[in-house]
């Protein structure tokens, strides 16, 4: 089954996660992952996107933080948008809809667990697009499979590779964690190069 032949194949399946996985409602890698990129923010008032923002609760985190937070995903997530706007949007397309009449410029663009679940031919597009509406970029990529959602599955080395040529003009930084279940990549940027 191509899930992404077809938005709306997509969009149900991502509301019935939300609907009916108690894990899927209550756990947020960008939460999960917190303390090793929570020192990288500015403090508030910072705007902030959250690309593939899934539950939303990390956005009501950073909100209850006093930051300007935007959450981007296919669908919204289960529980009422307590502070921030919400934008649905469908990243298989590879762009972001922040340009033309939508043109917003943010502080952060954050995406956690997200790259992997876009087909290979997206991923590199996307990384750029985040780094075109946001001064700096904070996400992770799993390297591992978990189902059919992880489309691109590569090794830390790819991702980082990929990340760095997507976003060329930036000092990028990366950290490989490793769990149980494989290692995910965390990356961030400091600034333009020189």
């Amino acid at each position: 089954m191509n899930l992404l032949s077809a938005p709306t194949k997509l969009e149900n399946l991502y509301r019935t996660m939300h609907n009916a996985s108690i894990p899927y409602r209550t756990v947020n890698q960008g939460i999960r992952r917190l303390r090793y990129w929570i020192g990288l923010l500015k403090d508030p008032p910072v705007s902030i996107l959250d690309v593939g923002c899934g539950n939303g609760l990390l956005c009501e985190l950073l909100v209850r933080m006093n930051y300007d937070v935007t959450g981007l995903d296919v669908v919204p997530g289960p529980y009422d948008r307590k502070g921030y706007r919400f934008v649905k949007h469908n990243m298989t397309t590879g762009f972001l809809p922040f340009s033309g009449k939508l043109a917003e410029r943010f502080d952060y663009c954050l995406s956690f667990d997200v790259l992997e679940h876009l087909p290979p031919k997206w991923v590199s597009h996307n990384v750029y697009e985040m780094g075109r509406v946001a001064d700096e970029i904070i996400g992770t990529a799993a390297c591992f499979a978990t189902g059919p959602l992880h489309l691109t599955v590569r090794e830390p080395e790819w991702w980082m590779e990929l990340i760095s040529r997507s976003c060329p003009e930036r000092n990028m930084k990366y950290v490989v964690f490793e769990s149980e279940i494989g290692k995910t990549v965390l990356y961030y940027s400091q600034g333009k190069k020189e």
